[in-house]
């Protein structure tokens, strides 16, 4: 029998940095990726390893031990998890898996939170108190899954506004603002974000905000 011939290719280097070839079907990995994603939950705030599953929406698919093996290269995530981060952070997910892409030191997301109520900083603060009404289903019908939808819009997006349950479903905030349109942008972002953080879990969801005391409704 003729001998195979023997595969001289085995640990050449491809060409992209960080990244061997180790024969058919070998897989590349990102040499920077472990660190980003260390970077990513530090820049949203110093986030526990749980806290940073519920802000990405992924408690029904990773368990908070998994993040530790993330950050330290120990396993990759699966693509629908990058994207999480991704999309968490402001990002693209090049920026995630490029190693000749540095993440910037403050996050996009970050930036955008901060900027908003700075826009308009040339009057007097004012506050206001907003009641807001939630309707959250899940698409599979199960309690634990909209619990955890609204746990996390709670903690995430409504504990900022000194929120106060009225009861299910139903909250008191008070909204600092400058002017009517600045009162405006902030309470229509904060819806977008309650439906965003809802579909994450995968819910419908419905919003109804009023100004207490008038009869001024979003």
């Amino acid at each position: 029998m003729r001998a195979r011939k023997a595969r001289t290719d085995i640990g050449k280097r491809s060409g992209i940095d960080g990244v061997f070839l180790m024969g058919r079907g070998a897989r590349r990995r990102p040499r920077f990726l472990a660190a980003k994603l260390r970077q990513i939950r530090d820049c949203l705030g110093s986030l526990s390893q749980a806290e940073l599953v519920e802000r990405l929406g992924l408690a029904d698919y990773v368990n908070p031990n998994e993040i530790s093996d993330f950050e330290r290269g120990v396993r990759e995530p699966d693509l629908l998890t990058l994207k999480a981060y991704a999309d968490g952070a402001g990002l693209s997910l090049d920026d995630l898996v490029n190693d000749q892409i540095d993440l910037p030191k403050e996050l996009p997301a970050t930036k955008r939170t901060r900027e908003i109520p700075q826009k308009r900083r040339t009057g007097p603060r004012r506050t206001t108190t907003v009641l807001l009404e939630t309707d959250i289903q899940s698409t599979d019908n199960l309690s634990h899954t909209e619990n955890r939808a609204r746990a996390t819009i709670e903690k995430v997006h409504l504990k900022r506004y000194g929120m106060k349950r009225l009861k299910d479903g139903e909250y008191e905030m008070t909204v600092p603002y400058q002017a009517d349109a600045d009162l405006d942008e902030q309470i229509y972002i904060l819806l977008g974000a309650i439906i965003i953080e809802a579909k994450r879990r995968k819910c419908s969801i419905t919003v109804n905000v009023r100004e207490k005391g008038t009869d001024r409704y979003w």
